[in-house]
């Protein structure tokens, strides 16, 4: 159930990506119907303006035609240009921000913006009988140029409105995990201290009773190894404190122990580890192991399946100092699709899984140490790579 929320997640995700795509396809097809439409008004009112101006350059008398200029032609707004042909000298203009003539450029550009308005519209005829007076170029009001980038800008404040709000709630839903995870950790560190003082009494007490060395020893093994839990339990959610190790040697460390438990943990399991010659690294050493017994772990039980299982850590370095962890396994592997689902809290692929400890490795790698963990490729049983990259200094 837990792992089905991540992929209805998904599908909600590309479900509203896809509608936002439609919506901003279908604001963009009304805003050019609508610019159509004013460009089809625009084009209706010049042609009967240009009636009107044909007429009043014929027929009318200089009262009249100053009647005209004034009640219909001044207040025009549209952008105009009315020119004896195609290609020769502007005679008359309106609303194109040129108000008169004073040299040669100024014309140049009036012939410039011709061009440019027969690029969007093409010109209006002035014919009066079978003679042609002219014609009347004309650009797009103000309106429709508004009209254009309208959608654009409100596409944009919409999405930056989206941006803040995914920001926001991701900062949030971040600090509402690290606060999950400080708590379960810290609480964990205490429930592990009171039991692992009372069996460091319990030693004192067996140190004077004729038990022999070696159960002393593993006991108290078992003790430091709960010890170094409830240490590491404790360090989530505090400043861990970094130092340079060898990587090898702490690596080598996980391996041994692993090695001693694969009887119990897996049939006929090689685990090999190829080391590389004394690379060093700054960081938590036990924060460290713990993601590689993690991991480890993880990869020995998905080889339980497998007719010659394997497991292999491999440890090289990149030319721009940073350290690569690969651990290779031959076991069932992952999905593609789960690539990045298997590092999220509750994620799991176990019939009892948690889902907790590779989204601590994960914690671990790239918040603590500032690295990078990763699948690598995946193929059922051939080959599943879990890549770390850590930076050395």
């Amino acid at each position: 159930m837990k792992n089905k929320i991540y992929n209805y997640s998904g599908n909600i995700k590309k479900g509203l990506f896809v509608l936002a795509i439609l919506l901003i396809i279908w604001l963009l097809f009304y805003t050019k119907s609508l610019v159509d439409s004013l460009r089809k008004e625009s084009e209706n009112f010049l042609r009967f303006y240009a009636e009107v101006y044909v007429k009043a350059a014929t027929d009318y008398s200089p009262e009249d035609f100053s009647f005209i200029f004034d009640q219909i032609i001044k207040r025009v707004s549209i952008p105009m240009v009315i020119t004896q042909n195609i290609n020769s000298k502007p005679t008359a203009w309106r609303n194109i921000g040129i108000e008169k003539v004073n040299t040669r450029d100024d014309t140049l550009k009036i012939i410039k913006i011709v061009r440019k308005m027969d690029e969007v519209n093409p010109p209006i005829p002035l014919r009066y009988g079978d003679y042609l007076l002219g014609y009347i170029h004309y650009g797009d009001t103000e309106l429709i140029k508004r009209l254009q980038i309208f959608p654009y800008v409100e596409i944009g404040i919409v999405g930056l409105f989206i941006l803040l709000g995914y920001l926001g709630f991701h900062y949030i839903r971040s600090s509402e995990k690290r606060s999950i995870w400080v708590g379960m950790a810290k609480e964990t560190a205490h429930q592990l201290g009171t039991p692992l003082t009372s069996l460091i009494g319990w030693i004192e007490v067996l140190e004077n009773e004729s038990i022999s060395e070696e159960i002393k020893t593993e006991i108290k093994r078992d003790i430091d190894r709960l010890k170094k839990v409830a240490n590491r339990f404790s360090q989530i959610g505090s400043k861990p404190v970094f130092g340079e190790y060898r990587l090898n040697d702490l690596i080598e460390e996980v391996i041994d122990y692993f090695k001693k438990r694969l009887p119990q943990l897996g049939k006929g399991v090689v685990l090999r580890f190829r080391p590389l010659n004394d690379v060093k690294a700054r960081v938590n050493a036990d924060l460290i192991t713990w993601s590689m017994e993690n991991i480890i772990k993880n990869a020995i039980d998905s080889v339980s399946e497998t007719k010659n299982p394997e497991v292999e850590v491999i440890l090289s370095q990149t030319n721009d100092d940073k350290v690569i962890i690969d651990v290779i396994d031959n076991g069932r592997g992952i999905l593609k699709k789960n690539f990045k689902n298997i590092f999220r809290p509750g994620f799991s692929t176990k019939k009892r899984g948690w889902g907790l400890g590779l989204s601590l490795v994960k914690r671990i790698i790239e918040e603590y140490h500032k690295g990078k963990i990763f699948i690598k490729e995946s193929k059922p049983f051939e080959k599943t790579v879990v890549r770390i990259v850590l930076k050395r200094n």
